[in-house]
């Protein structure tokens, strides 16, 4: 029986190499682009494995929470290597990334910009990927979204800002991550 929930659970999910090929050839770090497939396989895994064991109520949320920490956090992953990528190739646009989170103004080198990056959070990264049109303004709206639900990782944040995990919720994160590879894709095409 548990072998069949595994293969059940396996089919129709890109391997890791597959995804780091597919999804994520466009990221430069090596390390990331494995990270991120990792975090993408096990992401549709725990969606197969709740549809395998039919999960609902309380099971269900812990499934659908999961699924959007993970989606969120692979956006935010991405977003850091191309607006790296980018501040080497001289093609961030606008003044956001000048600046951090707190109107602060980052000292920016070719050398420091991974730390620098890593440093700022997903509300920034959202904001300088949409401001230098690496993703475009409804993207940056859903993802803003996902940030919200994906904050609530800290469970001080979900009982103040309410959040209700909802099947739908784990479907809508993974449209918008995959409308985050895509269009990222594109730009890396164009940019890099």
């Amino acid at each position: 029986m548990i072998d069949a929930v595994v293969r059940f659970a396996r089919k129709d999910i890109k391997d890791i190499p597959l995804l780091q090929k597919d999804e994520f050839s466009h990221v430069a770090d090596p390390d990331l682009r494995i990270v991120l497939a990792e975090t993408f396989y096990g992401a549709r895994w725990l969606y197969k494995l709740g549809l395998a064991l039919l999960a609902n109520g309380d099971e269900q949320l812990a499934h659908v929470r999961a699924q959007v920490i993970d989606y969120g956090s692979i956006v935010e992953t991405l977003l850091a290597d191309l607006i790296i990528e980018g501040y080497k190739k001289n093609k961030l646009q606008g003044s956001q990334f000048n600046t951090d989170m707190y109107g602060k103004s980052l000292n920016w080198s070719v050398a420091k910009s991974s730390s620098i990056v890593f440093k700022q959070s997903f509300f920034w990264r959202i904001k300088v990927a949409e401001e230098s049109k690496i993703i475009d303004a409804n993207l940056s709206k859903k993802l803003s979204n996902i940030r919200i639900k994906r904050n609530t990782v800290h469970l001080t944040q979900k009982v103040e800002s309410r959040v209700t995990y909802f099947s739908r919720l784990a479907k809508e994160s993974n449209v918008a991550m995959l409308e985050a590879i895509t269009q990222t894709k594109v730009w890396a095409k164009k940019n890099l």
